[in-house]
């Protein structure tokens, strides 16, 4: 049998070697405590978020009730989406996905109508034919083909190709 001497250096360090090992374990094991703890912190959060958007948006849809001033429309987008529109004094709601956005008038073009909420940063354009949602911070179309009854039909067969 061979026994193995050590000196005091060699010792030392496997000693804080050791120590080091222990400390890390244990560490590792309260960080995956603390990661636990938040989430399921964020899950019940998260709940009582959902509860609280789903009273809001009935909310929405109530205020929107009481502030318009003209009848409402109802456009039917791609993906059978409903939106709401209708005119508050100055301002135009626009109701999407039970949110409601309030909307200012913008000058555009002859035959465009736009209108912007700067707050949550969206763009309602109706032009002949359709209307379109835009998302101006993200640079994306959220809503596309937006049509309702009284819009006006654009004939396609009328149209110029301006690359003849």
């Amino acid at each position: 049998m061979m026994v193995q001497n050590l000196s005091a250096a060699e010792n030392y360090n496997n000693y804080h070697f050791f120590q080091f090992i222990r400390l890390f374990i244990a560490s590792t094991f309260l960080c995956a405590i603390l990661l636990a703890y938040q989430s399921n912190a964020y899950a019940q959060k998260k709940n009582t978020n959902q509860t609280a958007s789903k009273v809001s948006s009935s909310e929405d849809e109530k205020k929107f009730d009481m502030l318009k001033s003209s009848n409402e429309t109802v456009w039917t987008c791609e993906n059978n989406v409903k939106v709401k529109t209708a005119q508050a004094g100055g301002q135009y709601l626009f109701l999407h996905n039970k949110k409601l956005y309030t909307m200012n008038g913008i000058e555009a073009l002859n035959g465009v109508s736009r209108f912007s909420d700067m707050v949550h940063r969206i763009d309602w354009i109706i032009i002949p034919g359709k209307a379109m949602l835009f998302d101006s911070k993200a640079g994306q179309r959220l809503l596309d083909y937006c049509n309702h009854p009284d819009l006006a039909f654009v004939d396609k067969s009328k149209e110029i190709d301006l690359m003849k």
